[in-house]
């Protein structure tokens, strides 16, 4: 069954959701697979599409762009902050749900090769190399800056490290806080709002990425950014693995149909070049939500 989804401000209504009557509460927070809607486009988000084996309230704080580092940034919001280990104002969830790392990649993709003064912007402040750096490529990590690899997933531990210990400083310590990885995106000329080209496309062509390497480029990032993801479960056994995270990969685990690279619309199981469309959220929803279940059955 799919959840209730709740906005934090209607826990200070004078009629509240009735949190207690759920089978599971849940805490959300995230980018926009959590949180765009919109039903003219065949869209939808992938909370709307999770499909629980228990009545489920999710009370949602994730808003649209939204990077992890503005997540832990207090001053950006704090809801979430709030909800996790506030005094008076926490709350016991019995999970964490986190949608998280996207954007900060492609953030990191967009940063200029050279800024606006005309100052060339240092290979360690930014994810991607230029034509010239790069040469005849033989291979799509030759369009990569390794430390600026390196400082991104630097950034992305530092920071989910810091909503870790918010949810370990509360009194729902110790209860399971899920992620997710990203599906793959093709790289395409299909954005929204101002980014009508897309996110990824303008930035692999700004750094002078041909087409043939455009989408072994965009594949490399993605995959770099699942394992560190998968990093983080409890499991992993690597450095990074964190007590009760638990990382669904559903980048290797649900087959969605992708995009056609010149196709600017709609296309495949996706509504624009990172975004699924409703069928892409279902897909997704109905596998996460039947893993969610499994996770939560090991927790009293």
């Amino acid at each position: 069954m799919k959840p209730d989804v709740y906005a934090p401000a209607d826990l200070a209504k004078d009629s509240p959701p009735p949190l207690s009557d759920y089978g599971w509460r849940m805490l959300a927070e995230g980018d926009s697979w959590f949180s765009i809607t919109a039903v003219s486009l065949d869209s939808a988000n992938l909370l709307q599409e999770l499909q629980l084996p228990r009545t489920t309230a999710v009370v949602n704080c994730a808003a649209p762009g939204r990077t992890l580092q503005r997540m832990v940034d207090r001053r950006a919001d704090g809801r979430c902050e709030r909800l996790l280990c506030a005094p008076r104002l926490a709350r016991a969830w019995d999970a964490v749900l986190l949608s998280a790392g996207g954007n900060d990649l492609i953030v990191a993709a967009a940063t200029p090769p050279v800024d606006a003064a005309g100052v060339p912007t240092p290979v360690a402040q930014r994810l991607l190399r230029t034509e010239d750096e790069v040469g005849p490529a033989s291979q799509a990590a030759d369009w990569i800056s390794e430390a600026g690899w390196d400082r991104l997933a630097d950034h992305l531990r530092v920071h989910f490290a810091a909503f870790v210990h918010w949810r370990d400083s509360g009194p729902s310590a110790g209860r399971p806080l899920l992620l997710h990885t990203y599906a793959v995106p093709v790289a395409r000329p299909s954005g929204a709002g101002l980014a009508r080209q897309g996110w990824l496309y303008p930035a692999l062509l700004r750094y002078g990425v041909p087409a043939a390497w455009q989408q072994p480029v965009t594949e490399l990032l993605f995959e770099r950014l699942r394992r560190l993801l998968c990093g983080f479960d409890q499991a992993s056994g690597g450095p990074d693995a964190t007590p009760a995270v638990h990382v669904f990969d559903s980048a290797r685990r649900v087959a969605l149909v992708p995009a056609s690279p010149d196709d600017a619309g709609p296309s495949g199981d996706w509504i624009n070049e990172i975004h699924l469309s409703a069928s892409g959220y279902r897909k997704l929803g109905r596998a996460w939500g039947a893993w969610i279940g499994e996770v939560l059955a090991r927790y009293p």
